[in-house]
């Protein structure tokens, strides 16, 4: 059976991200091997003087790290491998000023390893996790479907460029505008939870 990921930062009583999170998880019920990453309660860390130094350390050379050195970069590290032994990965969140939340960020740089998940060569990146597939499942106040708003977007973006520099294809499910149209927030949902039915007839039937 298949591995699927999901990556959830939903911390908003009542979340319309966490509502699809459920979906999702409802409908791939039996067909995948699901683990869930709650970054609410287990927040990635931040990449600091000692632990930064350390991965730097780990990754361009061949220098043993010593117990201590290896429980400091212990929690970014099994987030790293859990991405590595995955298929499929789905990362929810709501967009936060723009662009990704903090705890969000703070995953991309825990897994967003070079000589781990990627390698720089003469010609640019080189992704390592080739032969997975992601989903995004993104929720926005504001629309940004109108073309004013789109520059605004940077979350799509940072997501797409990360997931394409480590060989991991993506796709965006987004509901926009739950703020902007209060009125016609199940509907929004309603037609996500429509296109996440999609995404689980691609990946596991």
């Amino acid at each position: 059976m298949t591995k699927t990921l999901i990556v959830s930062y939903t911390p908003r009583i009542n979340s319309n991200t966490q509502k699809l999170v459920q979906d999702f998880m409802t409908k791939s019920q039996g067909k995948t091997e699901v683990s869930y990453l709650n970054l609410v309660t287990h927040t990635p860390d931040l990449l600091l003087k000692d632990n930064l130094n350390i991965m730097l350390k780990r990754n361009f050379t061949d220098i043993a790290l010593s117990e201590e050195e290896k429980r400091l970069l212990a929690k970014n590290d099994e987030m790293l491998s859990q991405l590595k032994a995955s298929d499929f990965i789905v990362l929810a969140y709501p967009m936060n000023n723009f662009t990704v939340p903090a705890p969000v960020k703070a995953w991309i740089d825990a897994v967003l390893q070079p000589n781990q998940t990627f390698k720089l060569t003469e010609k640019g990146y080189d992704g390592l996790c080739h032969g997975k597939k992601a989903a995004v499942l993104m929720t926005t106040g504001g629309d940004y479907d109108l073309e004013i708003a789109k520059p605004m977007n940077h979350a799509t973006g940072l997501i797409t460029t990360v997931f394409g520099i480590i060989g991991i294809p993506s796709q965006h499910i987004s509901a926009y505008g739950l703020n902007v149209y209060p009125n016609r927030i199940n509907e929004i949902l309603e037609v996500t939870k429509e296109k996440i039915t999609d995404l689980v007839k691609l990946w596991y039937n």
